[in-house]
This record gives C-alpha cells, structure tokens and sequence, in this order.
C-alpha cells in the first residue's frame, strides 16, 4: 500500500523542482548579435528555441496541475482512486508516476 503522506511530501517536492526548472525555462535566450549566417537564419535558430521553450514548458505546466490534482485528492481522501473506473490505483503506478489519476488497466484502454 502506498503512503499518502509520503506521496504528499514526494509530489511536493518535485512540485517545486518543476517550478525551479519551468523558471530557468522561461528565460529568453540571448543569441546575440552575430549574423555570420545570415539574419534569416539567426531568426530561424531563435524560433525554433522559442517553439522548443514553450513546448517544454507547456508539458511542465500540465505537469504540476497534475501534481495540483494529486495533491488536492490527498487533501481530499480519494488518492489512489482511478478517476475512470473507481478502482483502486496500483501502488506500483503511483510509486512511478505518484500524480496518476488512471489505474494500469484504463491507462491500457
């Protein structure tokens, strides 16, 4: 059986380390000034990094609102309970993935 409480602490921390990285992520990044390919090219390299940022940092965002979710099922009394079908959440899938909301069997299905 899986620990709420030590699934709170653990979903708390990597919360934080999320945020963490989703600021470091956020920071624009200085190409500079140098045109040596071509101004097109410099703009190319710059929203291809932009494009890569904001999907990154997208996919941690949705991240910790799962983390929020999980949190708020603890706070609650439902962790641990698949949200399809009512069952129990295997404590090997939470242990891997603690903010899951689907038991093993409708993550298959």
């Amino acid at each position: 059986m899986t620990n709420p409480e030590e699934q709170r602490v653990a979903l708390e921390k990597t919360k934080a380390e999320l945020i963490i990285k989703l600021k470091a992520e956020e920071k624009p990044e200085d190409f500079g000034d140098d045109t040596d390919n071509g101004p097109d090219s410099e703009e190319a390299d710059e929203a291809e990094s932009l494009a890569n940022k904001l999907s990154i940092g997208q996919a941690m965002r949705n991240r910790i609102t799962e983390i929020d979710e999980a949190l708020a099922a603890i706070s609650g009394g439902t962790y641990g309970i698949c949200t399809k079908c009512g069952g129990t959440i295997e404590p090997a899938v939470l242990r891997l993935v603690p903010e899951s909301r689907l038991c093993e069997h409708c993550k298959k299905s």
